[in-house]
């Protein structure tokens, strides 16, 4: 805490003027800070920020908004732009056979042709489609703003006029647009809200976006831009739906592609000149200007334009964020003030953020972070001079008065930079032990440490170093050799030391794939001299193996749990519209496969999951009885196919320990797929046999068989092989993982044998057990 420390010269003058002059500070920096988010904050730095945000959570792209390219393809296909008046009449003509809700031409009319009478004819053919928009290209001449219109017949034959500018920020970046563009005389809307409103969608009253403030005293000839709006986009370049024009003017459209739809058409290709930046632009790869419009269409649509603060109020928040972090500096210790100005800049970003996701509204956090920053360091500076203030006045206050200050024999006489350095010679007597001390810490790491010299090589190593690198971890190791078998996730190898930033982390794996965390730091050597570095390993496998897990299993899910669920709506839809189309009992019937469907779905991963956590029963269990069980329950499906299902134990039993519900379970699911994958009137034949220490339980079937290259995925979960094309019933995946799972918890292995086109047998190996006891159940034979 900053405290003033009595003495008998202190006056209450001074202190009363540092006050004031502190006060005096506070609200200059306070105000200055008002002015810079006034003044929408630091332009490009906030730029930054609003582009990491906007790909944060891009918005879905509409379904109902199609591109019609001129692109590469299509260029090289049809020939060089422009292309003839008589080709654009065909493109607008087979698209009108489509029945698009409206048609925008992204293209350049402001240039009669050489033959009036074929504007004539696309005037026509624009009539006669009744839904065409044409656009209004602006032009600079001298300080002025002109409109470049279609020529007269195309512009009155139109539906509607729109404009097409777009509004590049200070970096190029196009992140707006306005709404309404022109002279005092005449206004434009822009091209995707003249789409929008001749498609016969609802538009926001008032238009979204920042207004501009009216002047009076403008120029007549004045270009006026209203409602600017802040585009929130879908994606980069190709997110929306795009057809190449050359496959429209060949007429390979199908049937109802574009019905209904907002219909634009434009140039992709990069060499025609029509592309910007984007905040999701790809990197190389900038968004065509049709494909902004179709961003600004979606906003409209959805009502996910966005707008920037007004100025007044981002001015009092960021006056508020910074004001309410100024007492921690009053108040707290240097590290705690640190800490909370390193979090009032995170509030500052989250809020920005937050406005920014949840609402639609921009206000650049910026000039808050500056402020923030700037009173943490004025006010750090401050402390720092004031405390090396008081150290000189104190002491020599003291020497004053005659103390004599404590000093072991060997302190130099002299000023206080002698004394001070002898301090420092003797505190670096102790770094011995220090080192010995940092030592023992690295070696206590739970993740793999290494200490690297400035010429790469390994001067101190812990024990989970040498167990990931083995021998080759030695003092005096190239450390670009041991990072040799390791690749960043990005791309690219892990090299030495420039693979990634000093302080921060790179996710990395090594020659087996496995995932590790890679951070590596700067350490001071001693008295100034040799400097090295820390690097750490982290194993982060486990984690990454988790997440590629849960993500496998909600992906798997959220497919094949709605799949039947959308066939019953859409089988309900079908019978509410025309009840005549289904009987039913057939409709009831489809229903009922359906809902069958997602309940096998839901309780074959409700029993995987549950296996993971449920302890294994330890108890005596009959062999003979498990298998003779699982052939009973699948009996009635091998009769369903006209399918043999024969069954071979020993005599004199098969006891072995474990849990009997489970095990029975495992091969109920291995002969259920071997009926389910074989085909009507053969044999599906179950047999349990000792072999050495094991029982092996085997199901045989004279199905097509597997390929080689799919059995090493048949345990996985959610993995499939084969499917509705190859005749096969619909499967989960979760089958043979749960039977995997059980031999697991019960020390055995699993064995596929199988061919394309010679059956598959599946054997489950488990510890045989030699016991008196009376096994559960008794032995039996025969044939199921």
């Amino acid at each position: 805490m900053d405290r003033q420390v009595p003495s008998a010269t202190q006056r209450p003058g001074p202190r009363r003027s540092r006050s004031a002059i502190r006060g005096i500070a506070v609200v200059a920096g306070l105000l200055l800070a008002a002015l810079l988010a006034w003044q929408n904050g630091l332009g490009r730095l906030d730029a930054a920020v609003y582009d990491f945000f906007s790909r944060l959570d891009p918005a879905a792209p509409s379904q109902d908004i199609v591109v019609v390219a001129i692109d590469e393809s299509s260029l090289a296909k049809v020939g060089r732009w422009p292309w003839s008046r008589d080709q654009q009449i065909d493109l607008i003509e087979r698209i009108a056979q489509q029945s698009p809700a409206a048609l925008g031409l992204d293209l350049l009319l402001s240039e009669p042709a050489a033959d009036p009478s074929v504007d004539l004819r696309m005037a026509e053919a624009i009539r006669r489609s009744g839904n065409v928009v044409l656009p209004v290209f602006t032009a600079e001449a001298g300080t002025r703003v002109q409109a470049m219109l279609p020529v007269p017949p195309l512009a009155s034959a139109a539906r509607a006029l729109g404009h097409v500018s777009v509004e590049p920020d200070a970096d190029g970046v196009v992140r707006s647009v306005f709404l309404r563009e022109g002279t005092r005389d005449r206004q434009w809307n822009h091209f995707a809200l003249a789409l929008l409103r001749v498609a016969g969608h609802p538009v926001a009253d008032p238009l979204p976006g920042n207004r501009a403030p009216a002047d009076p005293q403008a120029a007549p000839g004045a270009w006026l831009r209203d409602f600017w709006m802040h585009i929130d986009y879908a994606g980069p370049a190709g997110t929306y739906r795009t057809i190449p024009a050359a496959q429209v003017l060949a007429g390979e459209l199908p049937d109802g592609a574009l019905d209904g739809r907002i219909v634009l058409v434009g140039s992709t290709a990069a060499g025609l000149g029509d592309v910007y930046p984007t905040p999701l632009s790809a990197r190389q790869r900038f968004t065509p200007g049709v494909e902004i419009s179709a961003n600004v269409i979606d906003n409209l649509m959805s009502g996910t334009s966005r707008r920037i603060i007004e100025p007044w109020m981002g001015a009092l928040l960021t006056v508020m964020l910074v004001a309410a972090m100024l007492p921690a500096l009053w108040l707290f210790a240097p590290g705690w003030a640190l800490a909370a100005s390193v979090a009032g800049i995170g509030v500052a970003a989250a809020a920005s953020g937050g406005l920014l996701l949840a609402e639609g509204l921009w206000w650049p956090p910026g000039a808050a972070v500056l402020a923030i920053a700037a009173f943490y360091l004025g006010w750090n500076w401050r402390r720092l001079e004031r405390a090396a203030s008081y150290l000189v006045d104190e002491l020599g206050r003291l020497k004053r008065h005659g103390a004599v200050l404590p000093q072991d024999a060997a302190a130099p006489a002299g000023d206080l930079i002698d004394r001070r350095i002898h301090d420092l010679a003797r505190a670096t007597g102790r770094l011995l032990d220090v080192q010995a001390f940092m030592s023992s810490v690295i070696e206590s790491l739970p993740e793999a440490a290494l200490a690297v010299g400035e010429d790469g090589r390994v001067l101190l190593a812990n024990r989970q170093a040498v167990r990931q690198f083995g021998a080759a971890a030695a003092k005096g190791a190239d450390m670009a050799g041991l990072l040799a078998g390791f690749t960043l996730v990005g791309g690219g190898p892990l090299s030495w030391p420039a693979a990634v930033a000093p302080g921060h982390f790179a996710e990395c794996r090594d020659a087996a794939g496995r995932a590790f965390l890679f951070e590596y730091a700067r350490c001071a050597g001693e008295e100034g001299g040799e400097t090295a570095w820390i690097a750490t390993l982290v194993d982060i496998n486990p984690l990454r193996e988790a997440e590629r897990k849960r993500d496998q299993a909600l992906r798997f899910l959220s497919h094949d749990i709605r799949s039947p669920q959308g066939a019953i709506l859409a089988l309900l839809e079908l019978h509410r519209s025309d009840p005549g189309e289904l009987a039913q009992d057939e409709l009831l019937d489809r229903i009922r496969r359906y809902v069958l469907r997602t309940q096998s779905l839901a309780e074959s991963f409700v029993e995987l999951a549950r296996l993971a956590t449920a302890p294994v029963r330890d108890e005596l269990v009959e062999g003979t009885d498990v298998l003779l069980d699982a052939a009973d329950e699948c009996w009635s499906l091998a009769q369903a196919k006209h399918i043999a299902l024969g069954t071979d134990v020993p005599e004199d039993g098969a006891p072995l320990r474990g849990d009997r519900s489970q095990l029975t379970r495992a091969l109920i699911n291995l002969i259920g797929n071997a009926i389910k994958y074989s085909p009507p009137h053969t044999r599906v034949d179950c047999r349990l046999a000792r072999r050495g220490k094991l029982w092996c339980f085997a199901v045989r079937d004279q199905g097509r068989g597997i390929a080689a290259e799919d059995q090493a995925r048949l345990f996985q979960e959610f993995s499939r092989v084969g499917g509705a094309e190859d005749g096969d019933e619909p499967g989960f995946g979760l089958g043979l993982a749960f039977v995997k799972a059980v031999v697991d918890r019960h020390g055995g292995r699993v064995e596929c044998e199988s061919a394309p086109g010679q059956g598959s047998e599946f054997r489950l190996l488990l510890p045989a057990t030699v016991n008196n006891a009376e096994p559960q159940g008794q032995p039996r034979d025969g044939n199921a």
